[in-house]
């Protein structure tokens, strides 16, 4: 069995697409951890609420609680940095708190988002650089201690089959290398894991963030690797030490 760690600036965004995954990986009996850098604060939604950043901040914490039970996580823990300010930050201190934590659960994976970050959120694309460039100095540093993948989750092209938002970005078909096809009780699960978000109920029920998964699987990129297929699960032939791409 294999040790995965998804690593996501916001609540919500493990269930916005990759909660099936995770739920399959759980049944399979790996290891699946969970680190969120924010509380989510200071998204719009809060207003519909009558919620302060503070008071939405708390209330999406404890959500994030039934998330947890309901893909039966490993560990998962939320921290507080500011929502919608990462890329102000000094990368160092973000860099720091990746490694501690990576030190800390040991994954062979790593997990975070596409480059593009799909809804393009500046969050997400900080956290796309902040933790490629951890993966890369832990390699540097003890590459038999550190994660044998870096994974990153996206959305393939676009199906008739699944309606998603205009302003999503996806992957190209050859940048996709893993594809893992999930079951019903999968996606059962991660239905369940949405429905933790009171808060975000409108969102959910507007997007319905599965569609793409239920139709083409959840889809992942790899740093450093290619396959002449795609595989079927991001634990599959796993390097015997970390690989990264070198230009």
């Amino acid at each position: 069995m294999a040790s995965l760690l998804y690593i996501f600036p916001h609540p919500d965004d493990e269930s916005f697409g990759p909660a099936p995954a995770l739920a399959r990986q759980r049944r399979e009996g790996h290891d699946v951890h969970l680190l969120t850098l924010t509380r989510g604060e200071a998204t719009k939604e809060r207003h519909k609420h009558g919620l302060s950043k503070e008071e939405m901040g708390v209330a999406r914490f404890n959500e994030m609680q039934g998330v947890a039970e309901a893909l039966d996580l490993s560990s998962m823990e939320v921290l507080s940095y500011p929502d919608g300010r990462l890329a102000a930050m000094d990368p160092r201190v973000l860099e720091q708190t990746l490694i501690d934590h990576i030190r800390r659960v040991s994954p062979d994976v790593v997990i975070t988002y596409a480059v593009h970050g799909i809804s393009g959120h500046p969050d997400h694309l900080v956290s796309h650089a902040v933790l490629k460039r951890v993966f890369c100095a832990l390699q540097d540093e003890t590459p038999e201690e550190a994660p044998r993948r870096l994974a990153f989750f996206t959305l393939p092209p676009p199906s008739p089959a699944a309606d998603r938002p205009d302003h999503l970005t996806h992957s190209p078909v050859e940048a996709i290398q893993v594809v893992v096809d999930v079951s019903a009780d999968d996606l059962a699960r991660g239905e369940d894991a949405l429905a933790c978000y009171e808060t975000y109920r409108d969102v959910v029920e507007a997007h319905q963030p599965l569609n793409t998964v239920r139709h083409d699987g959840v889809c992942f990129e790899l740093f450093g690797e290619a396959f002449d297929e795609p595989l079927t699960d991001l634990t599959a032939a796993l390097p015997a030490h970390a690989i990264a791409a070198r230009t």
